[in-house]
């Protein structure tokens, strides 16, 4: 794959899962199975083309397993899919959105999806969790926003700029959730509990959200962990108000 020379080095190619196209075709077998029956005793020729008809979701998929592909280098990515091929480089100012879904049944795990989505300006591009290799596609996203995104972004706050977090706004003075706007002396504690980031201030008691609190799905956050350094760092909070990982 030939990409741009601002890329950088190459660090990962992967694919989506071979799982996933298989789990496909066997939930559309046995109504096709059914209906290739039906038309062995019956010889009706409209047949054919309901059975091509249920079929066609799971031959979608197998061209969209078989085409995919994501090149991951140091400063950008080529996206390849079945509608097209996206080429991002990375900048500065990309929002990350990172979202771990762990399902459960009757208490046990059973199966994890990680999904990415990168914001630039308008232009937004979706990672589905069906890729395989999706946590060393994060670990290499996160290595450009601490070596790149993050200094850039202190600085920016350091210099009182307001910088943002999708649901969270934030410069060196206050912070704003949900358009709801909190200077950092009204702050008691941020805690994260539950894949949900809270704020707690002075009005609260009892450890409950009380009139003056907030709270935002970690989902809804862009670059976590640079808004997690930069609250952690900030001298206008105390050391006791750090963002507490429960």
């Amino acid at each position: 794959m030939n990409a741009p020379r601002q890329f950088g080095q190459h660090r990962l190619t992967t694919h989506k899962s071979k799982r996933l196209m298989i789990l496909w075709f066997a939930i559309f077998a046995l109504p096709v199975w059914v209906l290739f029956d039906s038309w062995l005793e019956n010889k009706n020729p409209h047949m054919w083309i309901f059975m091509f008809l249920l079929y066609a979701p799971a031959l979608y998929m197998l061209a969209s397993c078989l085409r995919s592909r994501l090149h991951i280098y140091e400063n950008g990515l080529i996206y390849q899919s079945l509608l097209g091929t996206k080429t991002v480089a990375f900048k500065p100012n990309m929002q990350m959105y990172i979202t771990r879904i762990q399902e459960k049944m009757y208490g046990v795990n059973t199966a994890r999806h990680v999904g990415v989505r990168l914001v630039q300006k308008d232009d937004t591009v979706k990672i589905p969790s069906s890729f395989v290799d999706m946590e060393e596609v994060i670990e290499i996203l996160l290595d450009y926003q601490a070596n790149t995104m993050l200094p850039t972004m202190t600085q920016a706050f350091n210099d009182g700029k307001t910088l943002n977090f999708g649901a969270i706004k934030l410069n060196n003075r206050m912070i704003s959730v949900k358009d709801k706007k909190f200077p950092f002396e009204q702050l008691s504690e941020i805690e994260v509990d539950r894949g949900v980031l809270r704020f707690y201030t002075h009005n609260n008691s009892g450890g409950m959200l009380q009139k003056g609190a907030a709270y935002v799905e970690l989902s809804k956050v862009a670059n976590f962990d640079v808004l997690n350094h930069l609250l952690s760092q900030s001298d206008a909070l105390d050391s006791e108000d750090d963002v507490k990982i429960h």
